[in-house]
């Protein structure tokens, strides 16, 4: 249940793990066995071995998918095959997990880090006022600043996402390529979200953006609705997903 005035109360966190059977890059990827283990298996346990987290529930469409799930001790919730992203998928069924804000981890992650939810967990409660949004950030290699599959974001000095892009930004005017990563403003966006819940409950209430579909990055309908998004450095740079694996060796 959502708190009105979060800062004044002892936040509650929960993990939801949106995941659909069939994938356009990777088909069946989520059950996919990794050293005797579906892929979602693990996302689901390194996610619950964060200390903040009350709560890991799954949010699917698919019977299969929850039929396994079942057998490993998952709470799940089934959610309409008609939702087009993610964070669509667990605003949906907001109402049926009791949490203050809800940690959206990709069932595709199957080496994500519980010290990365932990320090998101943290960073909600730390700054004032409460986070709408928060997500982590790490320094762009330069082997990626090209590449339309990892996800730029432009951060303000206030630490809050002004866009995301696909494309390489911010443009740096008068540098070679290779010099652009001197100038200290490149940052990769690594795919995992916090949110208020009462954030996604207002998600139903958002239609597309024009930014969102041209990039295809659901995050971008926040910001073009005026919901600011939290930024924060994560150290190391994130582990592959086994869907980012797969690309790699085609």
């Amino acid at each position: 249940m959502c708190s009105s005035d979060l800062t004044r109360t002892r936040l509650k966190f929960a993990v939801a793990i949106p995941a659909r059977l069939e994938s356009t890059r990777l088909p069946r990827k989520v059950l996919a066995d990794i050293g005797g283990k579906a892929m979602l298996q693990r996302v689901l346990e390194e996610s619950g071995k964060a200390p903040s987290i009350s709560q890991v529930v799954l949010c699917t469409d698919s019977d299969e998918v929850a039929s396994h799930a079942r057998t490993w001790g998952t709470r799940v919730i089934m959610t309409s095959p008609e939702c087009s992203s993610g964070s669509e998928r667990i605003a949906s069924v907001i109402a049926q997990i009791d949490a203050d804000v809800v940690i959206n981890v990709q069932g595709d992650q199957p080496f994500v880090d519980p010290s990365i939810i932990e320090s998101m967990c943290s960073v909600f409660r730390e700054r004032t006022p409460t986070p709408s949004v928060v997500t982590p950030v790490y320094r762009l290699p330069a082997e990626k600043i090209d590449n339309p599959d990892a996800v730029k974001v432009v951060v303000g000095a206030n630490h809050q996402a002004l866009y995301f892009s696909r494309a390489a930004v911010p443009f740096v005017r008068g540098k070679e390529r290779g010099e652009w990563l001197a100038s200290g403003v490149h940052w990769g966006h690594v795919g995992m979200y916090g949110y208020r819940c009462d954030v996604l409950q207002r998600w139903s209430s958002l239609k597309p953006s024009p930014l969102e579909e041209a990039e295809k990055l659901e995050q971008l309908r926040l910001l073009e609705n005026g919901i600011t998004i939290d930024t924060y450095e994560i150290v190391a740079q994130p582990r592959n997903t086994l869907s980012e694996i797969g690309r790699a060796h085609v």
